[in-house]
């Protein structure tokens, strides 16, 4: 039986980054292409990468870019029907989720922030907005289901962060995924709360101001309550509260304790959200071919996590880089 392979991210995603756009949400690997000019994407360039990849995999070829990425899957079927699959017309893939993650400017300096082991040296700022408007010159976008996910820095440091919230909303298309640190107000979040589905989650990772300014290097604790309880008061924008596992820093029942009280007061149709340091994992600097064994400990404070939320009828969600290592145990 003839492996063939596919990969729905790679169909339907467009990241904007520093120095380039990829094809998936990584920041680290994944395939991607060099911008040559900020204020454009060329049609037919960005197809002709895209479906290079799409194509790689539908023959059994997985791109040095993709291995061992999850969302990499195998295509199921018996030779005659991946036959068909292989010589069936052109798809026309529509892009449904836009990462906006082209800036680095930040209120905190997070420990463990993954674009420190990436994105190194001078980096370009752009306005993501003019190549957005030719997304949809080009009909590029399926407006009726596409989320835009907004991350990298921190949108109080983006100053076309309500520019790019009103070029979408133009276009018909409300649905936003807001990842923020809440350590400042921002008024412009008020707009993106018409749409339910709308959505913030911000990484507390800490019950206590003293574990915070470790984490986050900077005296800000209060403020950020203040700030999430404002939201509810004056949005209905979906909150969730994440809690990313650190080495003898958070890893602690006392500390998430604290963290859970917190968020049962603060989460509005959201989740906790569960997650391990990203330098612990193969995207974040375990080499291919080592172990990375979830120590019991997390596996400890995720399932008192896990039935704290269950008793507060609180959503709870593990990260996608937790789900993929229980599964090895």
């Amino acid at each position: 039986m003839k492996k063939s392979y596919y990969c729905k991210k790679l169909e339907s995603t467009i990241h904007f980054l520093p120095r380039l756009v990829k094809f998936c949400c990584s920041i680290g690997e994944g395939p991607d292409y060099e911008i040559k000019n900020y204020n454009y994407i060329d049609k037919k360039i960005f197809e002709k990468y895209r479906n290079k990849y799409i194509n790689e995999l539908k023959k059994g070829i997985i791109p040095e870019a993709c291995k061992g990425c999850p969302d990499c899957k195998e295509k199921v079927a018996d030779k005659k029907n991946i036959f068909k699959w292989l010589i069936q017309p052109k798809r026309k893939y529509k892009i449904s989720h836009i990462i906006i993650n082209h800036y680095r400017e930040c209120d905190c300096s997070c420990i463990y922030c993954a674009t420190k082991l990436f994105d190194k040296g001078e980096l370009p700022h752009y306005d993501v907005v003019p190549a957005i408007k030719n997304l949809f010159k080009f009909d590029l976008i399926d407006k009726e289901n596409l989320c835009v996910e907004i991350q990298g820095g921190n949108i109080s440091m983006l100053k076309e962060f309500e520019n790019i919230i009103d070029e979408f909303q133009k276009n018909g298309c409300s649905y936003f995924l807001v990842l923020m640190n809440g350590i400042k107000y921002v008024p412009a979040l008020e707009k993106i709360s018409k749409d339910n589905r709308s959505a913030i989650c911000v990484s507390l990772d800490a019950g206590t101001k003293e574990t915070f300014a470790k984490i986050k290097q900077v005296d800000a604790f209060e403020q950020t309550i203040e700030n999430l309880k404002k939201l509810r008061q004056n949005t209905n924008i979906i909150i969730s509260l994440k809690y990313i596992i650190l080495r003898e820093i958070n890893d602690n029942i006392e500390e998430l304790k604290k963290f859970l009280d917190i968020a049962k007061e603060l989460i509005y149709l959201g989740a906790v959200v569960i997650d391990i340091d990203y330098r612990e994992s193969r995207w974040g600097g375990v080499e291919d071919g080592e172990n990375y064994n979830i120590p019991e400990l997390y596996c400890d404070l995720i399932n008192y996590a896990e039935k704290y939320c269950k008793d507060n009828r609180i959503n709870f969600e593990k990260s996608s880089i937790i789900k993929n290592l229980l599964k090895e145990i």
